[in-house]
């Protein structure tokens, strides 16, 4: 009985109550948070007590990645993948390598790990939260503040009925879908080139940056690019779209449009750079733009080989099951649309619509 009961509650929930949120997923965020809050007032204080230099302050900023990324290797019971990971940047230091070296090699193989990590927890979040706000977003007389940023977030049109979301619910893959991955790095491509033009060209930082601390700031400040750009590939994985007689509407593909009307001011850049190479070297210039496509490239590229491989497929399960308990069938569905649901069953009767009654 009550298990009935609870089928019955689970069964007539909204949208707004669902929740993909896991216990490991608070305690990840947690540990991240509080990480960085610690590293982000210990790189300040080194800094400005000038203990070390600024360059390796600045790798304090990535540090939370690292922790976050042993965490998940330990907790998956990744142990073969977590000594490769740990042996490959020892090796490095030992071989008497360059200490950027064996830096970008420990990020890369555990860093990543934590991003996505944190990136999934992320996921979970904000998932069901966004799709509930868009669903009811175009009827509600009253818009919050949240409403709001979903809107123009997603580039929600007014004129649709956004009653009509849906998603794809069989999903399976056969490996790395490589033309996704190439469309989440575009994005995270066009958050680059925001932060590129806003802090790397920017006059202010570039000032107290020598050139060879470059990478050092550059890298420290990308690993965070894939935490703007993930949470959102499961929108795009999962085709989750408004229907319309017409043409759908993609939540995902609004979002990247969203972005690149922002990311992409021409005016901006010419002005940055024309005010760079008046204060700064060409070659300084030049070594901030390359190390920030390439690492940006190199970070998010592992990121999603990471969450293609060991991560998106929980995700999609967890989504799917969640989204069939709540809406069993398409919303609105007309007499019509039974044949379609029914072609695969042989033997289904079949009712006749062109009797009346």
């Amino acid at each position: 009985m009550d298990g009935m009961k609870e089928k019955f509650i689970k069964r007539n929930a909204h949208v707004s109550e669902l929740s993909l949120v896991r216990g490991e997923d608070k305690t990840m965020l947690m540990i991240f948070l509080i990480s960085l809050a610690a590293c982000a007032i210990a790189t300040y204080a080194l800094i400005y007590t000038r203990t070390v230099e600024t360059s390796a302050a600045l790798m304090l900023l990535a540090a939370p990645f690292l922790i976050t990324g042993l965490i998940t290797y330990v907790h998956s019971g990744m142990w073969k993948t977590l000594i490769a990971a740990l042996a490959v940047p020892t090796v490095l230091f030992f071989a008497d390598m360059h200490i950027m070296v064996p830096f970008f090699v420990a990020f890369l193989l555990i860093g990543c790990a934590g991003i996505v990590a944190v990136s999934v927890a992320l996921q979970r979040i904000v998932f069901f939260s966004v799709i509930s706000t868009v669903e009811y977003v175009n009827i509600r007389e009253k818009l919050s503040l949240w409403d709001r940023l979903v809107i123009f977030a997603f580039n929600i049109p007014p004129n649709i009925d956004t009653r009509n979301i849906t998603m794809d619910h069989n999903l399976k893959r056969s490996g790395i879908p490589a033309r996704e991955m190439l469309g989440t790095i575009s994005f995270a491509f066009m958050v680059g080139i925001a932060m590129w033009i806003y802090l790397s060209l920017n006059p202010a930082f570039m000032g107290n940056i020598k050139l060879y601390e470059a990478p050092i700031f550059v890298f420290s400040l990308i690993m965070f690019i894939p935490l703007l750009v993930l949470p959102w590939t499961p929108f795009k994985s999962l085709n989750v779209r408004i229907t319309t007689n017409y043409r759908d509407f993609s939540v995902y593909k609004g979002a990247t449009e969203t972005l690149r009307r922002m990311a992409i001011p021409v005016f901006a850049v010419a002005v940055f750079i024309l005010v760079a190479l008046n204060t700064i070297s060409v070659i300084a210039v030049l070594g901030f733009i390359a190390a920030s496509v390439i690492f940006n490239i190199i970070v998010v590229a592992v990121s999603c080989v990471i969450f293609y491989t060991f991560f998106e497929s929980e995700f999609v399960d967890d989504a799917v099951t969640k989204w069939k308990i709540f809406r069993p069938v398409k919303i609105d569905m007309e007499l019509t649309d039974i044949s379609s649901e029914t072609d695969e069953m042989p033997g289904t009767p079949e009712r006749d619509t062109d009797l009346e009654f």
